[in-house]
């Protein structure tokens, strides 16, 4: 008779199957973050092209206007009954004004800017309205951040207050001001203090008033989509009373009240460790959110101050 032979199966056994996934499961826990720390640096780079651009767009709307934009137009702010006439609330954006700079020019042709373009009215001044088609959950990805992520968008204020807006979305890089509207009665050109920033409501300077050196003057900085409320701007479409960012006040990355997001006003961003600005040079640089407070207030502004060590 035949003698059967048991040939041994050439299978995996269980604990050579374990071995394996548990090899796997380490290779993959050591280069997930290699991952994502790569696909964060090409964010960062994406984020630092968005700001060069950005400049360039500002430049170019100088050389054309001779002065930087305005920060926002006519907006319904806290003061807008001292220089607002009446029905003129118009709450136009100065992104809106660097449309056609950032191949964005059939958005702008088809924005009556004879028209508001937000809600906004503190004051009750009127002309406002609910809002342009044109303009409705429109976004443009070159003022946003791909390090940040989407939060309560479009956004809706129905109230008639100074956050009302109307199907807006959110941009990541803020124009800097000195200080909330507050403490600023005056329109930028008929504001006297010596310690302007580049933008404010109805103007702006032109490059020649910026009296600091232009490697350590401030013009944009990111600000994080989602803040303390979600309320808080600044948004592309109109402005809201958090449209300035004021990184003199608020530094960068502020913690308001424990909540992991700064307050209305504050500059930061989702990159570890800082924000990215726009110099008047236009060099992009990272800034630590440890700076001094005393160095980011020089910085920001465009007279000639004592000038700190910078550390960049």
């Amino acid at each position: 008779m035949p003698v059967s032979v048991r040939r041994r199966s050439k299978g995996f056994t269980l604990i050579e199957l374990l071995v394996v996934i548990a090899i796997v499961a380490i290779l993959i826990a050591l280069l997930l973050p290699a991952i994502q720390w790569t696909r964060e640096a090409a964010r960062r780079t994406q984020c630092r092209g968005n700001l060069k651009q950005l400049g360039l767009a500002l430049f170019d709307y100088h050389q054309i206007h001779s002065v930087l934009p305005p920060s926002y137009i006519n907006g319904g702010d806290y003061w807008s009954h001292t220089y607002v006439p009446s029905g003129r609330i118009r709450n136009h954006t100065g992104y809106l004004l660097l449309l056609p700079l950032i191949d964005e020019g059939p958005l702008h042709k088809n924005i009556d800017f004879n028209q508001a373009t937000g809600l906004a009215d503190w004051r009750g001044r009127g002309g406002g309205l609910r809002s342009q088609p044109t303009l409705e959950n429109r976004i443009v990805s070159l003022l946003r951040c791909p390090s940040d992520t989407v939060y309560d968008e479009p956004h809706d204020y129905p109230a008639g207050n100074m956050y009302s807006i109307w199907k807006s979305n959110r941009v990541s890089y803020g124009f800097v001001h000195r200080d909330s509207e507050y403490a600023v009665l005056k329109t930028y050109l008929a504001d006297r203090a010596n310690n302007k920033t580049a933008f404010g409501k109805n103007g702006a300077a032109r490059l020649k008033d910026i009296l600091d050196p232009h490697t350590s003057t401030i013009l944009l900085i990111e600000t994080p989509f989602r803040k303390s409320s979600a309320a808080y701007g600044p948004f592309l479409q109109a402005y809201v009373h958090s449209h300035p960012i004021l990184p003199i006040q608020y530094g960068i990355n502020s913690d308001y009240q424990g909540q992991g997001v700064p307050f209305s006003w504050g500059a930061g961003s989702r990159h570890a460790g800082g924000a990215h600005a726009l110099f008047v040079d236009g060099s992009v640089r990272f800034l630590n959110e440890s700076m001094q407070q005393s160095v980011l207030t020089t910085i920001s502004t465009i007279s000639m101050n004592d000038l700190a060590e910078l550390p960049f």
